[in-house]
């Protein structure tokens, strides 16, 4: 059975967490993380702003206060990275537990 497309950035990155070294290339954050900026640039140049939802920019800051940072400017990306010594499997681990999150909070 096929999985329909991703229309949100939730979906791509639901869609993505199965098989991550099947759709971006190996299970590294850092290679997630270009591939949601991509997509976040893909719907704007589109004009598809609700595929953009949830509004990502304030991810960065929930990060930081969920994972005890005083300020938010490394960006989740190295702040989880760091968080887990830079071993990008456990840190690609951690960034979908922390959306998982977040989408409560997006209620």
């Amino acid at each position: 059975m096929q999985k329909s497309k991703p229309t949100n950035l939730y979906d791509f990155l639901d869609f993505i967490r199965e098989k991550p070294e099947l759709y971006i290339g190996e299970k590294s954050l850092t290679a997630l993380y270009f591939n949601i900026n991509g997509f976040n640039l893909s719907s704007w140049v589109h004009n598809f702003e609700e595929n953009i939802k949830p509004e990502w920019k304030g991810f960065h800051d929930f990060v930081a206060l969920k994972l005890e940072y005083k300020e938010s400017t490394l960006g989740y990306r190295n702040m989880i990275l760091e968080k887990n010594k830079f071993d990008e499997i456990k840190s690609l681990n951690m960034f979908f537990d922390l959306v998982d999150s977040y989408k409560e909070t997006d209620k």
